[in-house]
């Protein structure tokens, strides 16, 4: 496609490998820069909800036979979201009806990054890890790497996360805040398991329950259609608390071998309703690590230039609007079809509409995110409704 920009994409996660994937069906001339050798070797869950607008980007900006893949090796669709005590009283229920059943509601965070590679083997290099970036006065952006590799692009794409070096040069001021939270990831493998004995709405969708010590607790199935040749359907299992109420500060959690830190899961959850206490307890312990959640509280709009920002890079956001990776994937979906439409001549305008769509709706996901932390989590740092 003559004329097209060479566009670099920093971040191998959900959002740069959707972009990556929409701009090479479009003939553009894309590299992707991921830091990890391991993809799988940064953990930051196991399952990730999939709503409309995440699943219409996936349609727009994935191949047909990469969108199949990801279909095939989501989890079956689930239809409800419920909230209950400690005690499995119910506190709130919504269901969801399915309305085809090739939807995809959910999938295995390994599984579905997996699929998103596919027919990208050629573009990504591994082991990339960008220490800075440069504008020239021609318009080209030059990547340096740690490995002293460099490269030069016409648009420069940071896609790397909550901790973003190229938001860290672009941005510096953007603030991301530490909300409190800690999650303790768990896995409860269900081969073996009497489903009998689980709580059927664990089984249907995503439940979050909650007691009175500010201890919460997240369940939520994933039941593949086609499961990875190393494991099968689990139940996603996390606890949530801030280093008060689950008794440690962050050098001893974070230091806590993954036995050890599911042991305290499993103890926290102790006088819980038997039926959630034995989930826990029976869940992998080798599977346990700690997350620690952060949001900015605002994004404000920044100078157009050659180079941008798209998921977590530019707003970071709780999971409780289970909105992360479906804002990246819209974000991806609409830079995709903006650099298509640019060519070389105009990618600054370009890049502008980008922005501004994306701050309007990416800045009200935020806000909801961190509305509804507060609700679960206990936690006060959600902006003022005026804020931006």
């Amino acid at each position: 496609m003559a004329g097209t920009p060479r566009v670099a994409i920093v971040g191998g996660g959900v959002g740069g490998l959707a972009l990556a994937h929409g701009l090479r069906a479009a003939g553009v001339d894309v590299r992707l820069y991921e830091r990890d050798l391991d993809p799988n070797r940064r953990r930051q869950g196991y399952r990730i909800h999939i709503s409309q607008v995440g699943e219409q980007a996936l349609a727009e900006v994935l191949p047909e036979p990469v969108h199949r893949r990801v279909v095939e090796t989501a989890t079956r669709p689930g239809d409800l979201l419920a909230g209950f005590d400690h005690r499995l009283n119910t506190l709130f229920e919504q269901a969801f009806p399915i309305t085809r059943p090739d939807a995809i509601t959910a999938v295995d965070r390994e599984a579905f990054r997996r699929a998103l590679t596919t027919g990208l083997e050629g573009i990504i290099e591994r082991g990339r890890e960008l220490v800075g970036y440069t504008e020239g006065p021609g318009g080209a952006v030059e990547l340096r790497f740690a490995d002293g590799h460099r490269a030069t692009a016409d648009v420069l794409v940071g896609a790397d996360g909550v901790g973003s070096a190229v938001r860290a040069q672009l941005l510096p001021d953007l603030e991301v805040l530490d909300i409190g939270v800690r999650c303790l990831y768990g896995r409860l493998p269900l081969s073996g398991i009497d489903r009998d004995r689980i709580p059927p709405a664990f089984l249907r969708g995503f439940c979050f329950l909650a007691d009175e010590r500010g201890i919460g607790a997240a369940v939520a199935p994933v039941l593949f259609r086609e499961p990875p040749a190393e494991y099968g359907d689990y139940l996603m299992t996390v606890l949530t608390g801030t280093n008060d109420a689950l008794g440690r500060s962050d050098d001893e959690l974070f230091g806590l071998a993954p036995e050890e830190l599911w042991g305290l899961a499993v103890e926290h959850t102790a006088t819980w309703h038997p039926a959630v206490h034995d989930l826990m307890a029976a869940a992998d312990p080798a599977a346990a690590f700690p997350v620690t959640l952060r949001s900015c509280t605002g994004i404000d709009p920044w100078p157009t230039g050659r180079v941008t920002l798209l998921g977590d890079a530019v707003h970071p956001m709780t999971p409780a609007a289970g909105a992360g990776a479906n804002t990246a994937l819209r974000d991806a979906a609409l830079l995709a079809r903006e650099l298509t439409d640019a060519g070389r001549g105009d990618l600054v305008d370009a890049l502008a509409r980008y922005e501004t769509e994306m701050i309007g709706y990416a800045s009200e996901v935020v806000r909801q995110s961190l509305r509804n932390a507060e609700q679960m989590f206990g936690v006060h740092r959600a902006p003022a409704e005026s804020g931006s």
